[in-house]
């Protein structure tokens, strides 16, 4: 007899030999213009496959108000073309939940951010999730030297941005997603982890090396362009223009 499992948002679910439950079909009955009470819905593209399962009430699943990967799966794959199908209406609340999860878990390529069944390389997640502890620790060391050795806090810092890049650079997703996600990367670049390249920069000023301080400040946000939508990088830019005034 075969055991067969699948994941839900209500957890592990285990069947035995034949106990599996039929695939889900979209209901006859719904109301495809006006779903009635809670509902389940798919986006659908013009090749008749399901990419995004949600659910909802009223106008929900005909709204744009969507996580950035769903825009960018729908401008960019489907040239803005999709359509809405009703899967089931006139549901509660929590039967309605219950009933996507058992959609999604039976489908796939979804663009779904929030998918229980997507998925996932553990050995990577594990393996990142180490590197970037590793680093937060050299860090926070670092801090502790800035005290005492400048200088030696400055390599320090150095030497935690240039491991950055064993873990940022980690692939732990598959499929749709990923693909987005490494298409977005391409196009609005990637996040680091900015905190050493603010104290370095912060120490090497004080050390008086302002021109290696903006020589690696630069190569840093040319490597990590999304950290320059995060505060750190005003700060960073006020910190050097400062330095460099004072300098003439």
């Amino acid at each position: 007899m075969k055991l067969r499992t699948r994941l839900t948002n209500r957890g592990v679910e285990i069947f035995l030999g034949r106990n599996l439950p039929s695939p889900l079909t979209p209901s006859k009955d719904a109301d495809q213009v006006k779903p009635r009470g809670w509902y389940v819905y798919a986006h659908v593209d013009s090749a008749g496959k399901m990419f995004y399962i949600g659910y909802g009430t009223g106008r929900r699943a005909w709204s744009r108000d969507r996580h950035p990967l769903w825009h960018r799966y729908v401008e960019k794959h489907l040239n803005g073309k999709y359509r809405v199908l009703i899967l089931q209406d006139n549901l509660s609340a929590s039967k309605a939940e219950e009933i996507e999860s058992d959609w999604i878990a039976q489908s796939e390529g979804l663009v779904n951010w929030q998918n229980m069944g997507r998925h996932f390389d553990l050995k990577a997640i594990d393996l990142s999730n180490k590197l970037r502890d590793a680093n937060r620790t050299l860090i926070q060391q670092a801090k502790l030297v800035e005290k005492t050795d400048m200088e030696k806090a400055a390599q320090m810092y150095i030497q935690a941005i240039d491991a950055i890049a064993g873990y940022a650079l980690i692939k732990d997703k598959s499929g749709i997603v990923a693909q987005l996600l490494e298409e977005e990367e391409e196009e609005l670049g990637r996040n680091g982890q900015v905190e050493p390249i603010d104290r370095l920069t912060m120490c090497l000023v004080k050390l008086g090396r302002v021109r290696e301080a903006v020589q690696r400040s630069e190569d840093y946000f040319k490597l990590y362009r999304r950290d320059s939508e995060m505060g750190a990088f005003q700060r960073i830019q006020r910190r050097l223009e400062k330095a460099r005034l004072r300098e003439r």
